[in-house]
């Protein structure tokens, strides 16, 4: 359930009594039945109530300058506020163009993922004319709610290998520089390999509360077909590769995001200023290209009434807005290719060409099967007499328990389909359902929106997850309300095509495997027509979706083709930093939503100790054997 939020206020989260809980019960199985997500407008927010107040609010929240902006609070911006603000001496101003109700229902219920892609929370991205996907267009999902995709991804906890960070081969970044920080943010509740996770931090590590009777069969099918155990896929002392359980970014049955982890701690101190709904248009620099504040206006807005949030001498602005947003607001800023910013008549500030290019991402193919079992999948869980099953709902909801825990693909493996001993290329994300199409992103709307009841069955999404492929974020307008035009650039690294046809064929094999017994069905795709290679590689180009890993759009490092430097400030201007996902220079081998925090917990230390240098650390993270 949702309420209208106040365009220009932020709900105050509060513990429910019971008779709350009652009521919210209520509303929840009246939300589900009927598969509404909250008010809003056109634009995908809030509607605002009244637009004389939300003016005058906008004018008191500019009116003194700030030490920090954060532009974007998405997984990175609300790690940045709760430290930045911790010891109440800075004033910050976070700005976000996303909803301010990260506690709806749907987002705290892990398989609430369901209503959320394509939804008010999602900014609807798409990549355009993909040349290696025979020209379609690629749905790119993207959080766009306080907390950002850490509120609409599926909560996997991975950070790759230590590997994955040595090769980045920037000062200060190696494994043994960055594992503090993973370590620093994290609470894991799951007692797995303490040398390489916290206890005491908000971002919450543990394992679903619940286990689908197929996930389990899959655990013995990837242990027969030879795959080893693994029982923690963040431990740098091993190779990452085998076969297990994932864990997740929750607690307590809901979902743990970097708004109800991070925010939830600073939104009530009084040094913290928190204005969703707000469109950053661009950063302001004077003439020494020094940033100065930023200029944003109301979503929903018609007037399109422009403010404009000031900086205390010797603040900064800290970028984190992600993949897209990022480089977005820098070009609209006149920072980046100058050719193309003057084509679009904006005043060049720093020439900067590798600003929006480096884009990353985790490309994906599906191999799903029938079972002739029937009420064994988790799709016909949530189905019961002809309609949604209110008792998953129930056991949430008085439990944090059931299936409603799971967001579907927390069982998997690693794999590195040439056999050598590297890092894994390939990711396989176990689910317990079958697929209604070939593209595992459009599944999720389609069961959504199914009202009939779904056979049952069981799917390996096959993830090129240290894909090589690179693509880019260029400006469809100045005005930062038009997406831009956002270039993936899916197998145009051909290494990525071979390892996705690989991981079709081992999920085939996987699939097929006796072990599964009396929940051995028949292949649904890519079905018994595409068996040659240049079959299947046509399969895959022609259904490859997403596995939301944006990064690298704002790369860190040394080099002349760098945004940012280690200390992640943007080269050629002052007082900007870059501190999410797009300074990462090279994508690591799991979801980057881990990766993400400990960027953001890099670039608070930094903030806070300006006189301090990027500190190398001495030493090595232990290295897994190679095989």
């Amino acid at each position: 359930h949702s309420s209208a939020v106040k365009k220009y206020a932020l709900t105050q989260h509060t513990r429910p009594t019971t008779m709350v809980k009652f009521l919210d019960f209520s509303l929840l199985v009246a939300a589900v039945a009927v598969g509404n997500v909250s008010a809003t407008t056109m634009a995908g927010a809030p509607p605002i109530l009244d637009l004389a107040k939300a003016h005058a609010s906008e004018k008191a929240t500019v009116d003194e300058p700030y030490d920090y902006i954060i532009a974007g609070g998405g997984l990175a911006g609300c790690v940045l506020a709760e430290r930045l603000t911790a010891d109440g001496t800075k004033r910050v101003l976070m700005l976000e163009a996303g909803r301010p109700d990260y506690d709806n229902t749907f987002i705290r219920i892990p398989a609430g993922i369901l209503r959320l892609f394509r939804s008010v929370y999602d900014w609807q991205f798409e990549s355009s004319g993909e040349k290696g996907c025979n020209g379609r267009n690629i749905f790119l999902q993207r959080g766009k709610v306080l907390g950002g995709s850490s509120c609409t991804n599926v909560c996997l906890h991975h950070r790759g290998s230590a590997d994955d960070y040595n090769a980045w081969g920037v000062p200060g970044w190696s494994a043994a520089d960055v594992l503090p920080y993973f370590k620093q943010s994290q609470k894991d509740m799951t007692g797995r390999s303490p040398d390489f996770h916290g206890k005491d931090g908000p971002w919450v590590m543990e394992d679903v509360r619940y286990q689908n009777p197929l996930s389990k069969r899959f655990l013995e099918v990837g242990t027969a077909a030879g795959l080893s155990f693994n029982d923690d896929f963040n431990n740098w002392s091993r190779n990452q590769a085998g076969v297990g359980r994932f864990q997740v970014s929750e607690h307590n049955g809901e979902r743990c995001s970097g708004a109800t982890a991070f925010l939830d701690l600073a939104k009530k101190r009084k040094n913290l200023t928190i204005r969703s709904g707000t469109m950053i248009r661009r950063l302001n620099f004077d003439g020494s290209k020094t940033a100065n504040g930023v200029t944003y206006d109301l979503m929903g807005d018609d007037t399109m009434q422009a403010f404009k949030a000031n900086l205390k001498e010797g603040g900064e602005v800290l970028l984190t807005a992600g993949a897209i947003g990022s480089p977005q607001i820098l070009m609209a800023s006149g920072v980046g290719p100058s050719d193309h910013l003057e084509s679009l008549g904006i005043d060049v500030v720093c020439d900067n060409p590798s600003v929006g290019e480096n884009l990353q991402d985790h490309p994906a193919a599906v191999v799903s099967f029938r079972c002739p079992k029937k009420g064994v999948s988790v799709t016909s869980l949530l189905r019961k007499y002809g309609g949604r099953n209110p008792f998953p709902i129930a056991q949430w909801f008085m439990f944090k328990t059931g299936l409603l825990t799971s967001t579907g693909c927390d069982h998997g493996a690693f794999i590195r389909t040439d056999g050598s001993g590297g890092d894994p290329d390939l990711q396989i994300r176990f689910v317990a359902a079958r697929t209604l199409s070939p593209d595992g992103m459009t599944t999720y709307t389609q069961f959504r929106n199914s009202r009939n009841g779904i056979e049952d069955g069981y799917s390996f999404q096959n993830v090129a997850c240290r894909a090589k492929s690179t693509g880019r974020v260029r400006l469809a307008s100045s005005n930062t309300h038009i997406k831009p035009i956002i270039d993936c650039g899916y197998l145009s690294n051909n290494d990525d095509l071979v390892t996705l046809r690989n991981g079709i064929k081992l999920s085939r094999e996987l699939g097929r495997r006796a072990e599964w017994g009396d929940l051995l069905g028949e292949e649904l795709f890519p079905g018994p027509n595409v068996q040659t290679d240049d079959e299947i590689d046509e399969y895959v180009k022609n259904s490859l979706h997403t596995a939301n890993a944006l990064v690298g759009t704002c790369k860190m490092g040394m080099g002349s083709d760098c945004v940012v430097a280690p200390d992640l400030k943007v080269k050629g201007v002052n007082g900007v930093r870059v501190c999410d996902s797009s300074i990462i220079p090279r994508i690591p081998g799991g979801q980057t939503g881990t990766p993400t925090v400990m960027v953001a917990e890099r670039a608070a230390a930094f903030v806070l100790n300006p006189e301090v240098e990027v500190e190398v650390m001495e030493e090595p993270v232990p290295q897994p054997a190679v095989a």
